[in-house]
C-alpha cells in the first residue's frame, strides 16, 4: 500500500449565501467519502472574488488530510463532483461558480502556488493550524 501524503484542497462557491453554504457542505461530505473521516475542514467564510470573480462574494473553506490517492485520481474525482453539482463550461463562462474544488498541494508538491498564497486559502489554513478552531 502506498504511503499517505498530506493534501490541501480549497473549496469555494459564489452562489447566494445559503446555496453556497449548502454546496460547501455537500462537497465536505463528498471529500469525507473520498478521503475518510480524518479529513479536516476549516469553517466557511466569505471572501471577495479576485481575478475573473472580482465583484462577487465567495464562500470558502479549506480541507486538509492524508491520502494514498494520486494527484490525477484526486483531480478527476474533484472535477466529476464539480460537474455533478452544475459546474459546466456554460455556467463558468457566466462567472457562476456552484462549487470549485482545487487540489492545491499533495505530498509537498504545490500545484497552484498562486492560490496557495491567496487570502481565501490562508484564512482557512490558519484555522486548521490551531486545533481548537477546527470543526
Amino acid at each position: 500500500m502506498a504511503t499517505p501524503h498530506k493534501f490541501i484542497i480549497s473549496l469555494g462557491s459564489n452562489l447566494c449565501h445559503d446555496e453556497a453554504e449548502c454546496n460547501l457542505s455537500k462537497a465536505e461530505l463528498f471529500l469525507t467519502e473520498l478521503f475518510g473521516p480524518d479529513v479536516r475542514f476549516s469553517s466557511h467564510y466569505s471572501t471577495p472574488g479576485i481575478g475573473s470573480g472580482e465583484g462577487k462574494i465567495y464562500i470558502n473553506s479549506v480541507a486538509i488530510g492524508l491520502t494514498s490517492l494520486s494527484s490525477s485520481q484526486i483531480s478527476c474525482s474533484l472535477k466529476s463532483f464539480e460537474i455533478s453539482q452544475g459546474r459546466t463550461p456554460e455556467v463558468k463562462s457566466l462567472g457562476i461558480v456552484p462549487i470549485d474544488l482545487d487540489l492545491l498541494s499533495l505530498g509537498g508538491v504545490v500545484f497552484k502556488p498562486n492560490d496557495l498564497n491567496q487570502q481565501y486559502v490562508l484564512q482557512g489554513l490558519n484555522q486548521l493550524i490551531e486545533p481548537s478552531s477546527t470543526r
